[in-house]
């Protein structure tokens, strides 16, 4: 088991040099370590434990667990802080006529923010790749549908995704290998609400997602806690750091509290090192033979920015000038209405199944492909805020919370618009 050195003075040296313990870093340290290679991960938050954070979840306030506050449960850094919203931060402050729309909820710890994502785990639409040639707008991507797809057949086998093996209930259909498990089953809700949409073209699949229908690499089955955002209490959802734990044990070292400020380029403009803080604010140097920068879409373009030097005056990896730039997001909106039948949502994932008839279609010449999932998160502190809004007390109060609590519906709808290329200082 090969491993990375250090010196007297804290300084390291390994094969690989990854930067970021998330989802991506964690699947490299693991795939690098299994060959071979000794590998060092370096991460800017703490290490956190999923009990503490169970806990943190279960002593939240009211206003924050009623806000969605998937971040204020996670420590933080003093010196690795990410977006806090309750209050806020203000970590990522974006300026512009839209900019109180992009609110990103990222975490800075081992493991990455998948330790409360939904675990939905779509693939891109073939049509995706073509926009330009099949709809006229857009660009065409540089590589095929085709040519990704044995990738994601890898990537949903190493992050253990449960899907439907029916092809119609698929979305993209085009698929070489099922699912590592079989999808988790449709509650009532979904099954209801499939009944009632299908026939107009909305056409409700299940959701792809890395959630365990039955024991998979270590972990237990889904038992439907409902709480995936912010934690899944016994870790049948992937997270992260479940690579991170297997690169681990197959001789991966993971450093916490490790923020990398700076990245050396020799002569031939090659990474040599990079360098970081440790907790008490010593600086450090790791050296190695290839590198790769893992801390997620606005982190990495930050310290390739922040490590300007002098053959790189705007940045590693940043010739193009496009460091930074372009980046996307999907808009929407919720929608939240009462049913005439109950729906008895909250019970399962928070996501189980999503609206895609209208995912592609010739209309993607003028308007944007969406889809509409249909949120399974527990309706009844919504249920509790209106009820208390209409001003009822006692008895009257309890049968308006019940009421609203299996009548109520929240879809959450994503939109997919194509990027708009602006100048960098419009007049």
């Amino acid at each position: 088991m090969k491993k990375p050195t250090f010196t007297a003075q804290g300084d390291a040296s390994a094969d690989i040099v990854i930067v970021g313990s998330g989802v991506v870093g964690g699947l490299m340290a693991n795939e690098l370590v299994s060959q071979g290679y000794s590998v060092l991960v370096l991460e800017a938050g703490l290490r956190i434990d999923r009990a503490q954070a169970v806990e943190n979840w279960r002593n939240m306030p009211f206003a924050n667990r009623a806000g969605s506050d998937f971040q204020g449960l996670y420590p933080q850094s003093k010196f690795a802080p990410a977006p806090l919203y309750f209050p806020p931060n203000n970590y990522v402050n974006v300026t512009g006529p839209n900019a109180s729309s992009f609110q990103q909820g990222y975490l800075r710890t081992v493991g990455g923010t998948t330790w409360h994502w939904a675990a939905s785990c779509w693939r891109h639409h073939p049509s995706d790749f073509v926009m330009q040639s099949k709809y006229g707008v857009g660009r065409d991507w540089p590589i095929s549908y085709d040519e990704l797809e044995p990738w994601y057949c890898r990537a949903e086998n190493e992050i253990g995704v449960a899907g439907p093996n029916d092809p119609h209930m698929q979305s993209p259909v085009e698929r070489s290998q099922p699912y590592p498990m079989d999808m988790v089953p449709f509650a009532h809700g979904d099954n209801y609400f499939a009944s009632v949409v299908n026939p107009h073209g909305y056409n409700l699949v299940p959701i792809p997602q890395g959630r365990s229908t039955r024991p998979w690499e270590g972990r237990p089955t889904c038992c439907g806690n409902n709480n995936c955002q912010p934690i899944c209490p016994i870790g049948a959802m992937y997270n992260g750091i479940h690579h991170i734990e297997r690169a681990e044990r197959n001789g991966a070292v993971v450093l916490a509290e490790a923020v990398v400020y700076k990245i050396d380029t020799d002569g031939n403009n090659r990474i040599t090192a990079v360098h970081w803080k440790d907790a008490s604010g010593a600086s450090h140097k790791a050296s190695g033979k290839a590198f790769a920068l893992a801390c997620n879409g606005i982190e990495t373009p930050r310290l390739l920015l922040l490590s300007a030097n002098g053959g790189n005056p705007n940045g590693i990896a940043n010739g193009s000038d496009m460091v930074g730039r372009n980046m996307m997001d999907h808009s929407g909106f919720h929608c939240s209405f009462l049913t005439e039948e109950p729906v008895w949502l909250g019970r399962g994932p928070a996501q189980s199944s999503c609206m895609v008839g209208y995912r592609d279609g010739e209309f993607r010449r003028d308007y944007s492909a969406n889809k509409m999932i249909l949120n399974n998160i527990s309706r009844v502190v919504a249920a509790t805020q209106q009820a208390l809004k209409k001003g009822l007390v006692g008895k009257a109060l309890d049968e308006e919370i019940r009421y609203r609590s299996v009548h109520s519906v929240d879809i959450s709808i994503s939109l997919e618009p194509l990027p708009i290329r602006k100048p960098l200082n419009p007049k």
